[in-house]
């Protein structure tokens, strides 16, 4: 009985073999002596083949995921280098505007000044001209029409003096007939006064 009551106790004490993987003949044995026990062995070794199935699986998963997204890493990678390229590009189209701008400001403010100075430029000529209305709203052509007059009166002083002349010297030459230095003048004044009239 003690021999017997000895080789119970070790096999019901948890050996060594049963922190291992139990062969099949062992877990056979153990299965008459402890059906419950074996039992209990049997659902942990299902459950633990589960375990590394699912294990393996998941694992599996993991690295399908980490292939997925380090292509997507590379394709965003791909990218940003072709957005970055073209950010520059952006950058250097849109530095180039704003100087081309700031070009055509200054040469539109250069062309105010110029038209300012040319029209500032034609008033003065325009009031040296005698052009600009006065403050009755009348012209100032009275100034060219003056100028005319003045053209007027010296062309019939040197009408009058050449008349003279010539009836001076009419009446040197032929003194014995009056009636010809006196038809010579009233022709003479005749023609005075009609390009008097054609002058007007």
């Amino acid at each position: 009985m003690d021999g017997e009551s000895s080789l119970f106790e070790g096999e019901s004490a948890p050996p060594d073999y049963a922190k291992k993987a139990m062969p099949a003949d062992r877990l056979a044995e153990l299965a008459l002596l402890d059906p419950k026990r074996a039992k209990r062995i049997l659902a942990n070794r299902q459950s633990a083949a589960r375990s590394k199935e699912r294990k393996i699986k998941y694992t599996g998963e993991l690295e399908r995921k980490v292939q997925t997204l380090q292509t997507e890493a590379t394709t965003l990678s791909t990218q940003l280098t072709l957005l970055q390229r073209d950010t520059s590009g952006l950058t250097a189209e849109n530095r180039e505007l704003k100087l081309r701008l700031q070009s055509m400001e200054e040469q539109a403010k250069l062309r105010d000044a110029l038209n300012d100075a040319l029209r500032e430029e034609v008033q003065r000529l325009k009031i040296a001209a005698g052009q600009v209305p006065n403050m009755n709203g009348n012209s100032f052509n009275g100034g060219l029409q003056q100028q005319q007059q003045q053209q007027m009166l010296t062309y019939f002083s040197q009408q009058q003096q050449m008349h003279y002349l010539s009836g001076h010297q009419g009446r040197h030459h032929h003194p014995n007939n009056p009636h010809n230095s006196l038809n010579g003048g009233q022709s003479m004044s005749g023609q005075t006064l009609n390009d008097s009239m054609d002058f007007m």
